[in-house]
């Protein structure tokens, strides 16, 4: 509160020639956006000229309380008549301020880095913490000293405000942390053991994957249809294409029993499978009574289920005696 002192000091001579002045009206808080209060974010209501500087005001987020007998104290020498003066009022000048998050110090990195292009980048930033510079401040803060290691993605840098506040910790400090590239990738939703076939509960998609990938991602989830993990994986983990095997649970020429599902109805008629398959993969079978060829999704060794509203199409004459050759030469 060194400028109330001052301002104290420096309006006797502003006071001795003071007229009657109308009465001004206390404001009992105010928000400023400049670095410097003035009598009038106190005192509303003054008569023309009577504004002026009284010095520094908080700094950008910060506030002061100006307490009764210092108003009574400024209103005298700047001769304001305030009305319900009290010695007991007090009032709060408080500075607008702008947040600087880890988005805004993301941005300015990638600014200054024009190396890491326009691609998907991912940007972790160690023991941040935002900075409240003012408002009206369009670069608040430069970097310094930028560096980048691209094979480890180590960062560092220096930042300066761009108007110094006094106070040594926030006018400069450290910038650190590390810079991947992102992937678009499967990650799994949740640890699995060696042999388990994936399901569509089981991933989903990452946007910005940033983790190591020693062998090519998988990114559509139609790649993993009745595949199983040769190991096991934790949660969070990328889909490897590596990592997947199809297990065969039918075999082309296999008795299957096909089932004809919708709402209300479930009808099942004996076939063979046309293909080999795995698991939940979409297979063609024969259907042995009609003749017919349909698509359908492998429950289980034994068992497909088909749509009503699939299209059967005809098979050829020769269909079922090459599947019936094929079965039993898949006999042991």
């Amino acid at each position: 509160m060194r400028w109330l002192i001052l301002s104290l000091c420096g309006a006797l001579c502003f006071a001795a020639s003071a007229g009657n002045a109308r009465a001004a009206t206390l404001r009992h808080a105010t928000t400023i956006a400049s670095d410097t209060v003035r009598l009038s974010d106190i005192f509303a209501g003054l008569e023309p000229g009577q504004d002026r500087i009284l010095g520094p005001g908080p700094a950008p987020g910060g506030a002061i309380e100006v307490s009764g007998q210092q108003l009574i104290a400024i209103a005298d020498q700047y001769g304001i008549e305030w009305e319900d003066q009290s010695a007991s009022a007090s009032m709060t000048i408080m500075r607008a301020g702008r947040i600087l998050d880890e988005s805004y110090f993301n941005a300015l990195i990638r600014k200054n880095l024009p190396e890491l292009g326009d691609g998907p980048i991912s940007i972790t930033l160690r023991d941040f913490h935002p900075l409240t510079v003012s408002t009206d401040e369009a670069d608040p803060v430069v970097l310094s000293d930028v560096k980048w290691d691209q094979r480890s993605g180590w960062f560092s840098s220096t930042v300066y405000r761009a108007h110094p506040t006094g106070d040594l910790a926030s006018d400069s400090f450290m910038l650190t942390g590390l810079i991947h590239a992102t992937q678009r990738v499967l990650v799994y939703t949740r640890s699995l053991p060696a042999g388990t076939v994936i399901s569509a509960s089981d991933v989903r998609l990452d946007e910005s994957y940033s983790g190591h990938l020693p062998s090519k991602a998988v990114s559509n989830e139609s790649e993993i249809e009745g595949l199983s993990i040769s190991r096991g994986v934790v949660s969070g983990a990328a889909v490897i294409a590596q990592d997947l095997q199809r297990t065969m649970v039918m075999h082309k020429g296999d008795p299957v029993l096909i089932t004809f599902a919708s709402p209300g109805l479930r009808l099942s008629i004996a076939g063979r499978a046309m293909e080999d398959a795995g698991a939940r993969q979409q297979v063609r079978v024969l259907n042995e009574s009609s003749g017919m060829i349909v698509s359908g999704r492998v429950v289980d060794g034994s068992n497909i289920e088909v749509e009503l509203s699939s299209h059967p199409v005809p098979s050829d004459p020769n269909t079922a005696r090459r599947l019936a050759m094929s079965s039993r030469n898949n006999l042991p």
